[in-house]
C-alpha cells in the first residue's frame, strides 16, 4: 500500500508517452503563410500564421485537418495540405550555408596547420629523422584531409547554387499573386455575365420561334369556324348598313319608305 503513491508518477508518465511518442514533427511547404485556427473548422478565427520554414509538431490529425503545436505556445488547426515533413528549399538552403561557412573555418584552420606543420618538419630535420618521418607522415595525412574537405565544399556550393536558382523559380511575390487571383476572378465575373447575356437571348428567341410555330398551327386546326365566322361578321355588318340607310331614309322623308 505504501509503494502506491511511489508508481503514480511513473503510471501517469507511461500514459502520457504516447502521445509525446505520436507527435510528428512538420513545416509550413515553400512560399506560404498558413493561418493556426483556434477549432477544428477551417472558417473558424485565425489566432497565428506562420511563415514558411516554420517547425511545428502535429499531435493529432482528422481528415484533412491536423492540430498542431508550434512557437510560443502557440496550438490550433491548420489544412494538412500545408504542411510537409521534408524541410523546404529555404530551410535546406539556410542549413546547407552554415554548413558551408563551418567548413570554411575549417579549411582555413587547416591550412594554418599544414603551413605550421611544413615549417616545424622543415626546422626539425637536422635534429632527427624519426620525428621529420612522424611529422611528414601527419602532414600529409592532414593535406589529404583538406583535399576532401575542399571536395565536400564544392558539392556544398553547388547544392547552394542549386537552391538558390530553385527559390528563384518558385517564388512569386505576394503582391504579385494577389493582383493575379484578383485578374483571373474578374475574368471568370465577365465571363459569367456574358454567359447570362448569351442564355436571356436563346430563351427570348426560343419564346419567339415557338409563338411564331403556333400560328399556322392554330389557323389550320380552326381554319372553317374561322372562315365561317368572318362570313358571319360580313353578313352582319352588311344587313347592318342596310338597316340604318333605311331608317335616315324615313327619317328625311317624314316615316315613308321610298
Amino acid at each position: 500500500m505504501n509503494s502506491l503513491p511511489r508508481l503514480l508518477p511513473a503510471l501517469l508518465g507511461l500514459l502520457l508517452l504516447p502521445s509525446a511518442v505520436a507527435a510528428e514533427e512538420v513545416y509550413v511547404i515553400d512560399e506560404l503563410l498558413v493561418g493556426v485556427h483556434a477549432e477544428k473548422n477551417l472558417d473558424s478565427a485565425i489566432v497565428k500564421v506562420f511563415p514558411t520554414g516554420t517547425k511545428l509538431e502535429v499531435v493529432e490529425r482528422d481528415g484533412e485537418l491536423a492540430r498542431i503545436e508550434g512557437p510560443e505556445d502557440v496550438s490550433g488547426w491548420v489544412d494538412g495540405a500545408y504542411l510537409t515533413q521534408t524541410p523546404p528549399a529555404k530551410v535546406r538552403l539556410a542549413a546547407l550555408e552554415a554548413e558551408k561557412a563551418a567548413l570554411e573555418q575549417r579549411l582555413a584552420a587547416a591550412e594554418s596547420a599544414a603551413d605550421g606543420e611544413a615549417a616545424a618538419s622543415g626546422a626539425a630535420a637536422p635534429e632527427a629523422a624519426a620525428q621529420l618521418e612522424a611529422v611528414t607522415r601527419e602532414n600529409t595525412e592532414l593535406k589529404g584531409k583538406l583535399s576532401d574537405e575542399r571536395l565536400r565544399a564544392g558539392q556544398l556550393q553547388s547544392e547552394v547554387a542549386s537552391l538558390r536558382a530553385e527559390l528563384r523559380e518558385n517564388t512569386t511575390p505576394p503582391d504579385a499573386r494577389i493582383v493575379e487571383i484578383e485578374r483571373e476572378r474578374e475574368n471568370l465575373a465577365a465571363e459569367l455575365e456574358d454567359a447570362r447575356d448569351r442564355i436571356s437571348e436563346l430563351e427570348t428567341r426560343g419564346s419567339l420561334a415557338s409563338t411564331s410555330a403556333m400560328v399556322p398551327l392554330v389557323v389550320d386546326a380552326y381554319a372553317w369556324p374561322i372562315a365561317i365566322a368572318l362570313l358571319a361578321l360580313l353578313a352582319l355588318a352588311f344587313g347592318g348598313g342596310i338597316y340604318v340607310v333605311d331608317i335616315l331614309n324615313r327619317r328625311r322623308h317624314g316615316g315613308f319608305r321610298i
